[in-house]
């Protein structure tokens, strides 16, 4: 297991990435390598020329690499991955100027070129740590990793060391920059005439730097026959501040070893996921045999067996890991209409119809959530950034139920939850004043309780409650409320109409907003009364509709208290303006 920032990877995971890292080998991580933005040239080893120079930068919006269409890139990005630290904690220059890992490269911050902070003591001190490794690991455990390696790998020829090392003395300067002021990085590689064979020096001295610095720190190091075991680099950070991580009740304290073998793995498999989350893939999907790196935008795809969640700031950070016990092979297909609201020409690019799993996601984005659910799924509560508290309360209750659903394939608390969910969107909009936000989220909401259950109660109760008030307002006879659900029908009505007559540009609906919160029938009933009477001016005194709904409305006596359905009625279509013959 990797266990990150204190969250778990299951080893299934890393199961899937050994069969096809075993299958693919390392070009499986170096071929999804994405260099850091910089300067970078190739320096023949004998003739000292300079074959080739490229600038390499890496647009976040675009997810492209400049640089990207040379015909040496691949070297380059081959070169660059094998000369990186592990971390900024292992360097082979005690001074942290150079930032490269072995002889055949160099890499440094062009500011320190321009503010002289490249001596020619931290150079020599760089040269003589790549000359003499076993020197420079002073642990007996340090010492033992990197005897291990060197064994199995070439020596070291110092007179291309020497020939290396006089090139950097004599050329980098600030002639090299060609007064070039960016912040980023110059990296120089130093080729033979046969790039493929230099590719395999690389690797080598890549070998020579990574074993005796993969490990979080060889303090930890434990021998156990012709094993040495230790504690991963990608892991809590355990070091001499931060001892609280041990387990002091174990023989071995450390909390978690693996052998050389599994690291090396690990550490393959965190370089896998470095370009895939800073291309903005948080979600990583593994299957038997293939991982599938998706954007939030994106479902659960067919086959999934495991979701890892990470993000990017400076470093791959793993939020969590989930089993996926549901395969959904069905395709999603909602069909989103008007019910009780008329579309308008400015929908928000709102998708109508037949709506696949994607753009139900999106829909649910921006017409529930306000466009604030899509990308705040892997946030702490304190780190959300929406200004609207009402709707920042809305993310966080039902965001988890969302996230099941949508990654996870497990529909089961939204499906129970579905009708409390568009309810509470709904309350959110009408605090706002959104009347055509509310009305739209109705027939949202009906839409998926019909996809969940074949048919939404609700929005059949409201449709026949609807016609039987049309029915009476059109009716020449004198009537009266049937049951609590037609009383509550017109009360919306009525506050509809009310809101549609106000003379005024910003119409605010904490008139309507009021009566949410009220849980006696009474006190519901005398509010309503009051309402009523302070906008009696805007009535038309001659619309029998209008008089006789008032009427009945003061006599009812409701049993129960029935907001849903009020909120139908005032998002609906105002019924006081049909005529006879448009029913």
């Amino acid at each position: 297991m990797i266990n990150r920032g204190g969250v778990i990877l299951i080893d299934e995971a890393l199961e899937v990435f050994r069969k096809i890292y075993d299958k693919e080998g390392e070009e499986l991580v170096v071929s999804k390598h994405i260099p850091k933005d910089g300067t970078y040239i190739l320096v023949n080893i004998k003739s000292g020329k300079i074959i080739e120079k490229l600038d390499i930068s890496y647009d976040k919006k675009t997810k492209k690499i400049d640089g990207e269409l040379n015909q040496y890139y691949s070297y380059f990005r081959a070169f660059d991955y094998y000369s990186n630290l592990v971390d900024m904690n292992k360097p082979m220059d005690s001074k942290k100027t150079i930032h490269s890992n072995q002889i055949y490269s160099f890499f440094i911050k062009k500011e320190s070129i321009r503010e002289n902070k490249l001596t020619k003591s931290i150079i020599e001190g760089y040269k003589k740590n790549l000359l003499n490794p076993e020197e420079k690991y002073n642990s007996k455990e340090g010492k033992e990793l990197y005897k291990n390696i060197a064994e199995k790998l070439p020596k070291i020829e110092k007179n291309i060391v020497e020939d290396i090392f006089l090139w950097i003395e004599d050329n980098v300067n600030e002639n090299l920059l060609d007064n070039d002021n960016k912040k980023d990085y110059l990296k120089i590689f130093f080729i033979e005439d046969n790039l493929d064979k230099s590719l395999e020096l690389f690797k080598n001295e890549h070998k020579r730097y990574l074993i005796p610095n993969i490990f979080n720190s060889n303090d930890y190091n434990k021998r156990i026959g012709e094993t040495i075991y230790g504690l991963s680099n990608n892991n809590m950070g355990l070091n001499a501040k931060k001892t609280f991580l041990e387990n002091k009740t174990r023989r071995i304290s450390t909390p978690y070893l693996v052998d050389t073998d599994e690291i090396l793995l690990q550490y393959a498999f965190y370089n896998y996921l470095l370009p895939e989350v800073k291309q903005g893939n948080y979600f990583i999907y593994f299957l038997e045999n293939e991982i599938i790196p998706r954007t939030y935008k994106e479902g659960c795809p067919n086959g999934a067996k495991y979701l890892l969640n990470a993000s990017y700031s400076k470093d791959v950070d793993i939020k969590n890991f989930n089993v996926i016990s549901k395969n959904s092979s069905e395709e999603i297909s909602i069909n989103f209409k008007e019910i009780l609201h008329q579309r308008k020409k400015d929908t928000d690019e709102i998708e109508y119809g037949n709506l696949n799993k994607e753009k139900m996601m999106n829909n649910i984005n921006k017409i529930l959530f306000y466009n604030s659910l899509l990308g705040n799924f892997l946030l702490n509560d304190g780190d959300l950034d929406i200004k609207d508290i009402e709707v920042k309360k809305l993310l966080m209750k039902y965001r988890n139920s969302f996230y099941k659903w949508f990654y996870l394939n497990d529909e089961a608390e939204v499906k129970k939850n579905i009708r409390k969910i568009y309810l509470d969107a709904v309350m959110v909009a009408i605090g706002n004043g959104y009347f055509f936000k509310a009305s739209q989220q109705l027939d949202f909401g009906f839409c998926l309780e019909k996809y969940f259950y074949g048919k939404s109660e609700l929005m059949e109760e409201i449709m026949n409650v609807k016609e039987v008030f049309l029915n009476h307002t059109l009716s020449e006879e004198e009537w009266e409320f049937l049951n609590d659900e037609e009383y509550f029908f017109a009360v919306g009505q009525i506050l509809a109409y009310i809101n549609y007559m106000r003379n005024s540009k910003a119409k605010s609906l904490n008139f309507i907003k009021q009566l949410t919160f009220v849980k006696n029938i009474d006190v519901l009933k005398e509010k309503i009364k009051k309402i009523v009477i302070s906008y009696s001016h805007i009535f038309e005194t001659k619309n029998k509709k209008i008089n006789r709904t008032v009427s009945n409305i003061s006599l009812y006596q409701p049993k129960e208290i029935r907001i849903d359905i009020l909120l139908a009625g005032f998002t609906a279509d105002i019924i006081f303006f049909k005529k006879r013959e448009e029913k």
